[in-house]
Order: structure tokens, then C-alpha cells, then sequence
């Protein structure tokens, strides 16, 4: 109380304010980290920090539960769970506290902001790191639903992995294509319908009967309409010519068909005529192709024998192969499921499985996003209650005690750099004078010297 009572002996009025708080107030000061002899002869604050202390302990609290449940779903230990639980609340309480103690009210509000956002954003990731935990836990009937269906598309993933690696999946792939293409040989041998392609010949084939289908697409509308116009144009412009023989009776003699339309009709008969021999000879293309691939199947089929019994061969050796694989296969997947299920009972899994979830059912997202913004604003409301709250008497107070020890250290440090310089300069003076001294005591010449000194002096 003695650096206090420096600061107010002239101020009864602050000294009679001052109040001495409880055991419980300086908890909360002591967990918002502010200085309590400060808030002791400054009362009015006591609501504010007691609210930050707060909220800054029930954050650490939370962080707790969270913790604990994370550690529970990876050990099934109670014991350890709140042990570690424990740690890691006591580290997010000592940086909400830091984070919170560090801000000064200074009278800037842009320059705090400035200050206050780094922690505001750290303030936020760890309110979704605290968050995660207590999701899982609050959905934890749900994901524990969808859990197997999770656990059995990671054991099914698990038997492709090990397939793949094996390489079941390419000998199987191999298996198959010589059974189709022995099902085919055998359909041959038989004289049965059959996909199998015979090369160049059958591409010829289809090229012939895609062109045919083409022209016949085309050219079948044209060649009807073109007869149903010569139809009209003759019941439309033909007449009957009579003649009167000997009787008096009238006789059929012909049919008279103006020029014009006769013309008209030919051309279009033409037109026809044209149209069909394109298709009749694209028709026999096709046709003697078709001809030419029977042959060639024909003759194929006869000879197909020793091909079957090649691809039996070659069957054997694939089915050998995967059997010593499966057996291989037998062995290992044990171990890969074993693993599989270890990652669907782990925190991740169920983190996955929730965010699953969340793509699924949008309640479980908002009600999920909801969780994450409380815990949000759960631990940035210290930091954002130190923001708007105005400047008051503990900041006065701090701002005075903290420039005075400022002041104090300045004045320590120049005076110990003034004592520096006085006994450097001390010390040059005393070098000074013990070289004169030095000087003036010099040794006296020998006598010889001492006569060839006076010689040239002279």
C-alpha cells in the first residue's frame, strides 16, 4: 500500500472511497488480470471487471467440458479425459487472460481497435476449437447413427486399397475379357449370333450399311414426295380425247398431257430413277460386304478350335494368380479392416461424420453454426466489453502508475549513464596526470652521451 499511499496522501476524498473487495470479487479480478489495489480505491469498476473476470473463467470452464470430451472419445478414460481437460482449460483461460489484460483504454478508439483486432481474431479460433468437442457431444445420438453406415464405407474403401494393391482388381478385369472373348469363339464354332468383330472386313461392312442408311434417310422422303407431285400434276392437268366414229359414238383415244406439266413429271421421274440407283448400288455394297464377312467368319470358325484352347490356357494361369492372391488377400484383411474401424471410432470420424451431416440436414447446420456463433461471442465479449466500455478511473490510474514507473526507470538509467561519464572522465583526468608525472621524472643521462649532448649544444 505504500506506492498508493505516495500517489494520494494530498487526496482524502479517493483515500475515504476506497473499498476492500471479497475473496469472490478478487477472483474475478485476478481472472480479468487486473491490478486489484488499483480497483480497491476505485469502486465504480468493480462491475466491470467482476462481468470480464466472468465470463473470461466460465470460457475456461467450457474449454474444459470440451477438452474432456475430446480426450474421452479418443482414451475411454475418465481420469485422463478431465486431466487433460483441465490443461487445456487452463490454457485457454491464460490467453482469453492475456488477451484481455493486454488491451489499454487509452482514449484512441481507432488505434485500440487496430490493437484489439490480432486478438480478437485468436479470440475467435479458439472459440471453434472449444466449439468442435461440445458439437460432437451434443449430436453425439446422431453421428453414432450414421457411425456404422461411416465405418462400413471406410472398411469397404479399406478392401479396395488392399485389391488395388494386390492387383485383384486388373486380374479379375483380365479374367473377364478372355471369358468374352472365348464365350465368343465358342458362339462362332456354334454358328451362333455373336458381337465379335472381324476387323477390317467388318469396319468395311459398317461404313457400307452406315452410308446406305444415310442415303436411304435422305433420299426416301425426297423420292415419295417427288411421286406424290407427278401423281397430282397428272389427275390435276391429264384429260381424256375422244374421237366420233362412223355411229356418232365416242371413243377413247388417248390421254392429252399438257407439255408443261409432261416435263415437270419427267424431270422428276429422272430425279427418282437417279435416286434409286444410288441406293441400289450402295445396297449391293453393303451386301457383298456382309457376304464377305460371313466368309471370313465362316473360315474364322473352322480354325477357332486351337484359339479356345490357347485362351483355356491362358484362363488357368489368371485363375491361379488370383487365387494365391486371394489367399494373400485372406491374410491381410484382417489388419485393413481392424484399421478401418479404428478410424471410425476416433474424434476425426466423428467430426467427419457430423460435417456429413451438416451437408445433409440443414437443422443440424444452423443449429451447429448457431453453437459455433454463441461460443463466439462468448469469448470475444471480453475483449469487445473492454472495447466500448469508456475510458474510466482504473485506466487513469494504471495509465499514471505505469508512466510514473516509466519516469522513474528513465531517470535511474540517465542517472546511472550521468555516474558513467563522471567516473570515465575521472579516470581520463588521473591517466592525464600520471603520464606528466611520468615525464617530468625522466632518467639522467650517462656521461658520455651526456658530453656529446653539450658538445653540439654548444
Amino acid at each position: 500500500m505504500s506506492d498508493f499511499s505516495t500517489y494520494y496522501a494530498d487526496d482524502d476524498r479517493i483515500i475515504n472511497e476506497k473499498q476492500v473487495p471479497g475473496k469472490v470479487k478478487r477472483f474475478f479480478f485476478a481472472c480479468a488480470g487486473a491490478y486489484v489495489r488499483i480497483l480497491e480505491v476505485t469502486p465504480s469498476e468493480h462491475t466491470k471487471y467482476v462481468g470480464i473476470g466472468a465470463t473470461i473463467f466460465l470460457t475456461a470452464c467450457m474449454a474444459v467440458i470440451s477438452g474432456s470430451f475430446a480426450i474421452y472419445t479418443l482414451v475411454e478414460n475418465a481420469l485422463v479425459s478431465f486431466f487433460f481437460g483441465l490443461l487445456w482449460g487452463a490454457l485457454i483461460f491464460n490467453l482469453d487472460r492475456y488477451i484481455v489484460s493486454s488491451i489499454r483504454k487509452e482514449g484512441r478508439p481507432w488505434f485500440e481497435i487496430g490493437l484489439a483486432l490480432p486478438r480478437m481474431i485468436l479470440a475467435v479460433l479458439i472459440s471453434v476449437v472449444i466449439t468442435k468437442p461440445i458439437e460432437v457431444e451434443l449430436f453425439n445420438n446422431q453421428i453414432n447413427s450414421e457411425l456404422f453406415a461411416y465405418t462400413a464405407d471406410l472398411e469397404r474403401e479399406a478392401e479396395g486399397k488392399l485389391d488395388q494393391k494386390l492387383g485383384l482388381d486388373s486380374l479379375y478385369k483380365e479374367l473377364h475379357a478372355v471369358d468374352s472373348i472365348r464365350q465368343g469363339y465358342k458362339k462362332l464354332k456354334e454358328g451362333k449370333p455373336t458381337s465379335f468383330d472381324f476387323g477390317e472386313v467388318s469396319n468395311e461392312y459398317y461404313k457400307a450399311q452406315t452410308t446406305y442408311d444415310s442415303l436411304y434417310r435422305i433420299h426416301a422422303p425426297r423420292m415419295e414426295a417427288n411421286e406424290k407431285r407427278r401423281t397430282w400434276l397428272w389427275n390435276k392437268y391429264a384429260t381424256k380425247v375422244y374421237e366420233t366414229d362412223s355411229k356418232g359414238e365416242k371413243k377413247f383415244v388417248r390421254w392429252d398431257f399438257p407439255r408443261k406439266w409432261l416435263e415437270q413429271s419427267n424431270r422428276l421421274y429422272n430425279i427418282n430413277k437417279d435416286l434409286k440407283k444410288q441406293l441400289s448400288d450402295a445396297k449391293k455394297n453393303a451386301t457383298s460386304l456382309e457376304a464377305k464377312r460371313k466368309d471370313v467368319r465362316e473360315a474364322f470358325a473352322e480354325s477357332v478350335s486351337e484359339e479356345i484352347t490357347m485362351l483355356q490356357r491362358q484362363r488357368t494361369v489368371i485363375a491361379n494368380q488370383i487365387a494365391a492372391k486371394e489367399e494373400q488377400r485372406e491374410k491381410e484383411l484382417p489388419g485393413a479392416l481392424d484399421k478401418a474401424q479404428k478410424y471410425g471410432k476416433g474424434f476425426p470420424a466423428r467430426i467427419q461424420v457430423l460435417e456429413k451431416m451438416k451437408d445433409d440436414d440443414s437443422s443440424i447446420w444452423w443449429m451447429s453454426n448457431l453453437i459455433v456463433l454463441l461460443f463466439i461471442l462468448l469469448e470475444t465479449s471480453p475483449v469487445f466489453v473492454k472495447l466500448i466500455t469508456r475510458r474510466g478511473p482504473y485506466d487513469y490510474l494504471l495509465s499514471r502508475i505505469e508512466h510514473h514507473k516509466k519516469v522513474e526507470a528513465l531517470r535511474h538509467i540517465s542517472d546511472m549513464n550521468y555516474d558513467l561519464n563522471a567516473s570515465m572522465q575521472l579516470q581520463a583526468r588521473n591517466s592525464s596526470t600520471v603520464e606528466e608525472e611520468k615525464k617530468s621524472k625522466k632518467p639522467a643521462p650517462i656521461n658520455g652521451h651526456a658530453k656529446k649532448e653539450e658538445a653540439v649544444s654548444k
